[in-house]
C-alpha cells in the first residue's frame, strides 16, 4: 500500500517579503495548485491515502476559493483517504463550520484518534497538540504492536523528557511505542532519522519554497507500505513548481560590473542543474562577497536587469568589502588624491574609512549616491 505524506503547505500566506503584489497573488495560486495536484499524481500512482501533517493553511484567515478548492480536489478523488492533522499556523476547527466534508477527509482532534485503513491493519494515529496537553498526551497513546503503525504529529522535535510548550514533539516518549512511522510536520526541510529499533521519524519539508530561507527541492514523501514483511519503505519526491536558490559569488578582482556580471553568469551555471525553462521557474539570491577596489564600479541596479529576464525573480546584494591601495593616493596632486589622504588621517575603523572613500570619490566622478 502506498502513502503519501507531506506537510508545512502554508497556502494563503501572504509571500509580501520579495515579491510584489501582484506577483504574491499568483505565487500562492501556484502552491494552492501544486497541493491540487498531490492528488492527481496520487490517483496515477496508486496511492491509497495522504497524510497532512500540519499546517496546510499559514493563518486564521482563508480565502473562500482555497477552502473550495481544498475541500473539492478532496471530494473529487473519493478513493484516496486524506488525514489532515492540524498544526500552529492552521485555523481551529471552525474553518469548516457549516460546510459539509468529503466522506474521505478524516481529522484528528487534541486526543489520540486512530483510523485503520480499509482492508489492511495498517493504523493511522494523530493529535493535535496543544499547551495543555502537549506532555500528558503521550502516555495516552496505546498501540497494537501487531499493526503497522503510523503516527502523525506537528511540532519541533527535542529530546527532553518534557515539552515546554505546543511546538516540541517529544521523541523521548515516543520510543518503544510500537511505531513504525512517525509522520512530522513544523521544519521545513525534509529529514529522516531513526526514532527506536523498530521505527524512524520524517519530516518531508514545506511543499514549496516560500523564501530564501527555505530552499532546496522541495515535494513530499512517499511510503510504501508492504504488511506481509512489516515494512515502510520511504522515497522522497520533488512536486514543486518552483526553485529557490541563495548563491554566494565571489567577486574579488572585479573591476567593473561588466567583471561582476561575467563573474555571476559562471558562478550561476554551476549552480543551478537543469534545463532553461527550469531556470525560468527558478528565485534566486545572489550576494556579492570578497574583496573589490575602493574605485571599481559595482552596480547592483544594472546587475539585476541583467538577469531579470533569466529568472522568475532575482535579487542581487553588495556584501563586498572595500580594498584601498593608499600608495596610490600618496603622491596624487589632484582633488581626488587630497580628499583620501584627509580621510586617512581620520580617527576612523578602516572599514569606515573605505566606505568614505568609495561614497566621496563616487561623487567627485558625478555618480548618483544613494
Amino acid at each position: 500500500m502506498r502513502i503519501i505524506h507531506c506537510a508545512d503547505i502554508h497556502l494563503d500566506s501572504a509571500l509580501s517579503a520579495h515579491l510584489g503584489r501582484e506577483r504574491a497573488r499568483g505565487r500562492r495560486n501556484e502552491i494552492l495548485n501544486t497541493f491540487r495536484k498531490i492528488f492527481g499524481y496520487a490517483a496515477e500512482n496508486d496511492v491509497q491515502a495522504v497524510i497532512i501533517a500540519g499546517d496546510l493553511f499559514d493563518s486564521e484567515t482563508v480565502s473562500a476559493t482555497t477552502i473550495n478548492v481544498v475541500l473539492g480536489e478532496i471530494a473529487k478523488y473519493a478513493d484516496i483517504d486524506v488525514f489532515y492533522l492540524r498544526g500552529n499556523h492552521d485555523p481551529d476547527e471552525s474553518l469548516f463550520a457549516g460546510r459539509r466534508l468529503p466522506e474521505n477527509l478524516y481529522l484528528f482532534g487534541d486526543e489520540w484518534t486512530q483510523y485503520q485503513l480499509k482492508g489492511s491493519r495498517i493504523v493511522i494515529a494523530g493529535a493535535v497538540l496543544n499547551d495543555e496537553n502537549c506532555n500528558s498526551i503521550y502516555d495516552e497513546l496505546e498501540l497494537d504492536e501487531n499493526d503497522i503503525n503510523i503516527v502523525t504529529l506537528h511540532g519541533q522535535e527535542q529530546e527532553y523528557g518534557r515539552a515546554r510548550n505546543m511546538n516540541d514533539v517529544c521523541l523521548k516518549k515516543l520510543r518503544g511505542r510500537g511505531i513504525d512511522y512517525l509522520a512530522l510536520g513544523h521544519v521545513h526541510g525534509r529529514k529522516l532519522e531513526s526514532l527506536d529499533h523498530r521505527g524512524f521519524y520524517c519530516y518531508p519539508g514545506c511543499l514549496e519554497g516560500r523564501g530564501f530561507d527555505e530552499c532546496g527541492e522541495h515535494g513530499f514523501m512517499m511510503l510504501d507500505v508492504d504488511e506481509r514483511r512489516h515494512t515502510v519503505e520511504t522515497e522522497f519526491v520533488s512536486f514543486a513548481y518552483r526553485r529557490l536558490f541563495d548563491v554566494e559569488v565571489d567577486v574579488t578582482g572585479a573591476e567593473s560590473s561588466s567583471d561582476a556580471a561575467d563573474m555571476i553568469a559562471d558562478r550561476l551555471y554551476q549552480e543551478l542543474p537543469g534545463t532553461m525553462e527550469d531556470e525560468s521557474r527558478d528565485m534566486v539570491r545572489v550576494s556579492l562577497t570578497g574583496a573589490v577596489n575602493v574605485e571599481s564600479e559595482i552596480n547592483t541596479d544594472y546587475l539585476t536587469k541583467q538577469f531579470q529576464d533569466s529568472f522568475y525573480y532575482i535579487e542581487i546584494l553588495d556584501h563586498t568589502d572595500f580594498q584601498v591601495d593608499y600608495t596610490r593616493y600618496m603622491n596624487d596632486a589632484s582633488l581626488k588624491g587630497e580628499f583620501v589622504r584627509k580621510v586617512m588621517g581620520q580617527d576612523m575603523s578602516e572599514n569606515d574609512k573605505a566606505y568614505v572613500i568609495q561614497t566621496g570619490l563616487r561623487a567627485l566622478a558625478g555618480e548618483e549616491i544613494f
